[in-house]
């Protein structure tokens, strides 16, 4: 009986044993758990903060696009203009060396 005793005494104190690291590997795996959650809160604050920069950064980007095409189209009517000066004064020059003909360089 006494022997039963034994083996009773010894499996409730591996039990306990047992208990004991588990519990502690559960402190430890609540703790990592705790610690992870609050790194995925981080993160997901991070992607949310970087999808509103990212928002605001394609909203400026829209609007230096829409800056550059009109400055484009302001620099070919530019560019058309000085081509019409250029016939203008091309025009004006021929006319005057038809009116006063060049003088040769000897008189």
């Amino acid at each position: 009986m006494e022997n039963h005793a034994v083996n009773l005494q010894d499996k409730i104190q591996k039990l306990i044993d047992q208990y004991t690291l588990d519990k502690k590997r559960l402190e430890e795996l609540e703790s990592k758990n705790k610690q992870l959650t609050e790194e995925n809160s981080q993160l997901f604050t991070q992607i949310e903060a970087s999808g509103t920069a990212s928002g605001e950064l394609d909203a400026k980007y829209k609007a230096l696009q829409n800056e550059y095409d009109m400055l484009q189209n302001r620099y070919n009517e530019l560019q058309n203009m000085l081509a019409g000066f250029e016939s203008i004064a091309e025009g004006a020059i021929q006319k005057i060396d038809s009116i006063f003909p060049l003088v040769d360089n000897g008189n």
